[in-house]
C-alpha cells in the first residue's frame, strides 16, 4: 500500500518514520487477526490461559496508549494508565502463584510415613517419657 505524504514528501526522516509506523501496525493486526481466530485457547493449561489473557490484556492497552500518544493527547490523563497498572499487578500474582507451585517443596507422604513409623520405638505407652521433664541418659 502507498502512502500519500502530501506536504511531507520532501521530509524522508518522516516517511520513513511513518512508513515503519504502517508496517508495525499492519504486522500488529495481522497477529491480533491469528490470536482472535486461533482455537488453541481451549487447548492450554491453565498458566498458559491465564498467560494468553494477560498477554491480550496488555497488549491491547498498550495499543491504546500508543494510540493516545499519535492523537497528541496525553495517555496519564486519561484510565489508561490504570489499566495498565492493573494488568501488571495481575502478571505479578500469577507469577506469584506459578512461583508457589513450582518452587515450594512437597512432602512425600510415602517417605514421611516411614520416617514415623521407625522413628518411633515405643509400644502402647510404653517407655513414654514424662512430658516437660528432663531426660536422664545413662552413660
Amino acid at each position: 500500500m502507498s502512502i500519500d505524504f502530501g506536504d511531507l514528501d520532501n521530509d524522508k526522516n518522516i516517511q520513513e518514520k511513518l512508513t515503519n509506523l504502517h508496517n508495525s501496525v499492519e504486522k500488529i493486526e495481522i497477529m491480533l487477526e491469528k490470536l482472535r481466530t486461533a482455537d488453541i485457547y481451549e487447548q492450554l493449561s491453565l498458566k498458559q490461559k491465564v498467560d494468553y489473557d494477560l498477554f491480550i490484556a496488555y497488549t491491547l492497552n498498550t495499543l491504546y496508549w500508543l494510540y493516545l500518544r499519535i492523537k497528541n493527547e496525553d495517555p496519564n490523563k486519561n484510565d489508561v494508565k490504570n489499566q495498565l497498572n492493573r494488568v501488571k499487578e495481575y502478571m505479578l500474582k500469577a507469577k506469584q502463584a506459578n512461583e508457589r507451585n513450582t518452587i515450594r517443596p512437597k512432602l512425600n507422604q510415602a517417605v514421611a510415613g516411614r520416617f514415623i513409623k521407625h522413628g518411633i520405638s515405643y509400644k502402647d505407652g510404653e517407655n513414654v517419657p514424662a512430658l516437660n521433664k528432663k531426660i536422664k541418659f545413662q552413660d
